[in-house]
């Protein structure tokens, strides 16, 4: 993971200092790098025993991207990201937040369309693969006028001892507005497409996939 982590950075920072120009309009000779983050609202789709009223878990992401242009307008952005996932249960005095770190490699290409000297819109889509790392489960109870709470690490696997699998696929699509300044901000949807429960761990058609809303403002140059 650490070397696939390390080689798509190097992909990334060197086909942009092999770049010959830099401009709006990004035709296919011309690259650049940038970074942004923000806000993940982040929840859980389930089935069978996982079919619970999932709400938001608040986090960050944090992406480097490279913007490789392959025609007028047209683009494949590749990323490393750190993304903030899980989901959050609440009800009868208690609240359950299950919160996952995971690195991520994000795939898009990107629709650009100018707006005039003032800058442009950007259409994005593509496939995601991310690697959870770290995590927790934190629960709080409250009733007779006692609050307890606790927390424990998550495990990622396959095995029934663990929490959740340790490889998501998905996709994502987004809409952000670049300046021609450099600054950007936009908005991103990530469906995750891997069932997450631990393959021991499964009963029936148990399902549990991400969901994830992301907020961002950054700068490419």
């Amino acid at each position: 993971m650490k070397r696939l982590f390390i080689l798509a950075a190097a992909a990334i920072i060197s086909g942009t200092a092999f770049s010959q120009t830099t401009s709006t309009t990004m035709t296919g000779s011309q690259a650049r790098i940038g970074v942004k983050a923000g806000v993940n609202l982040a929840t859980y789709s389930g089935k069978n025993n996982y079919d619970v009223d999932w709400k938001n878990n608040t986090g960050f992401n944090l992406t480097v991207f490279g913007d490789f242009g392959v025609g007028n307008n047209f683009f494949i952005q590749p990323g490393i990201s750190l993304q903030n996932k899980g989901g959050k249960l609440e009800g009868g005095g208690a609240e359950f937040k299950q919160t996952a770190m995971a690195i991520g490699v994000p795939l898009n290409a990107v629709l650009r369309i100018p707006t005039g000297e003032a800058g442009a819109f950007q259409i994005n889509a593509g496939p995601y693969i991310d690697f959870n790392i770290a995590g927790k489960n934190k629960g709080t109870y409250t009733g007779g006028g006692i609050t307890s709470d606790g927390e424990s690490d998550l495990n990622f696997g396959s095995n029934i001892d663990d929490d959740l699998k340790t490889i998501d696929f998905g996709v994502n699509a987004g809409l952000a507005y670049r300046f021609s300044n450099g600054f950007l901000i936009g908005g991103q949807y990530g469906w995750g497409l891997t069932n997450l429960v631990p393959d021991d761990k499964r009963v029936g058609d148990d399902k549990l996939e991400n969901r994830v809303i992301s907020l961002s403002v950054g700068y490419s140059f």
